[in-house]
């Protein structure tokens, strides 16, 4: 057992996707004793990478830039260990904008060496290092189901990977979930719209208008060379009514020793086919990349898989890095809607969070 789970825990971080990693991070360097719980059997969030036979698929996030001094700086580190690397800088646009030839605009695009898990895990290992050792557990497989404020401390309960309904305490948390289900959670804890209100009004009305597009991702293995151009991803025009927002080769991005694509459907899509069969989108979405494919797709097609993200990008995004939900105990939202989108503004966000939470916690250390 560690030391995060042998004693009194510091920090609670729900979520262990780029955010809830990056505050981790933070809180673990300022010798704070932490425990992550992520619902997924495996760490990383929307970084997510998937095989499919000899096939290694993207099939959440496909790249990330690099704008800000911090996250540029974990990047350069993990790029020293060979983690992540430059995919390129600039893809081919559709038809219907005119060109199917890579547009280049100066910021490179990254993507993990072998995929884009490859980051969250790096973040792992460095949350693992012998300098931080015991510092911090994370836990998969478990369901979270209410955060509440139990006196002084934050109370979380959960659904465990082996079924067991189990209560934790600790002095602080963080929430990276969507933000929807941070609302869900909070609710379920008592914490806003009841007798017991800790949420002031005007933060649960700044979480409520967030809202997030959902995204059909589908996986194709082929037996031979796509028609993908060079670097191997495509943006597509929103506007044009098409159903795919991206299409990835991820042979030619360099994570997949055999021919496979990732395609993206729009948010428009995804929402008006999100309780459709799958077999029935996955119909609709092949079709569309049909001139991508080399050959007559019931013999190119070997393997074919779709994922849902019911929450995949923010369509509001609020303007502060982090939302402060509770100061007594001290409970933070942060995550992806907060700050900026993608993955840079995640990690971001999570960096913020674990600086506010550790300034509180040195505050409340020093008061008499």
């Amino acid at each position: 057992m560690s030391a995060a789970e042998g004693g009194d825990l510091d920090v609670i971080v729900i979520g262990a996707g780029i955010a809830g990693l990056c505050a981790a991070g933070e809180l673990v360097r300022a010798g704070r004793r932490v425990l992550m719980l992520e619902k997924s059997r495996g760490i990383g969030g929307r970084m997510a990478t998937r095989r499919l036979g000899d096939a290694v698929c993207d099939h959440g996030a496909q790249f990330f830039t690099v704008r800000g001094r911090a996250f540029g700086a974990i990047v350069t580190a993990a790029n020293d260990d060979a983690a992540v690397q430059t995919w390129c800088h600039g893809f081919a646009r559709d038809g219907s904008l005119g060109s199917d030839v890579a547009v280049g605009d100066g910021h490179a695009r990254w993507r993990g060496t072998r995929g884009m898990t490859d980051l969250p895990k790096w973040l792992v290992n460095e949350l693992m290092s012998s300098d931080l050792a015991g510092r911090c557990d994370i836990r998969t497989g478990g369901q979270v189901t209410a955060v509440a404020v139990d006196g002084s401390r934050v109370r979380v309960s959960l659904n465990t990977s082996d079924g067991r309904a189990e209560s934790l305490t600790a002095a602080a948390a963080v929430i990276t979930a969507p933000v929807p289900q941070a609302l869900d959670l909070m609710q379920a804890g008592g914490m806003c719209r009841g007798a017991s209100d800790v949420v002031p009004a005007e933060t649960l009305r700044q979480l409520e208008a967030v809202a997030y597009d959902p995204c059909f991702a589908l996986m194709l293995v082929l037996d031979r060379p796509s028609l993908v151009p060079e670097p191997g991803g495509m943006h597509f025009a929103v506007e044009g009514g098409g159903p795919i927002a991206w299409l990835a080769d991820n042979q030619r991005k360099g994570i997949s020793p055999v021919p496979a694509l990732t395609a993206h459907a729009t948010g428009t899509f995804s929402r008006e086919h999100f309780d459709m069969p799958p077999d029935a989108v996955m119909e609709l979405l092949l079709d569309a990349v049909r001139p991508w494919i080399d050959g007559d797709p019931e013999t190119a097609v070997v393997e074919r898989s779709l994922h849902r993200w019911k929450f995949a990008l923010p369509t509001t995004v609020l303007p502060e890095p982090v939302v402060a939900v509770s100061q007594s105990p001290p409970i933070a939202c942060c995550g992806d809607a907060f700050a900026g989108p993608r993955v840079e503004g995640a990690a971001s966000s999570g960096l913020a969070a674990g600086r506010w939470l550790n300034r509180v916690l040195d505050d409340r250390a020093e008061t008499p």
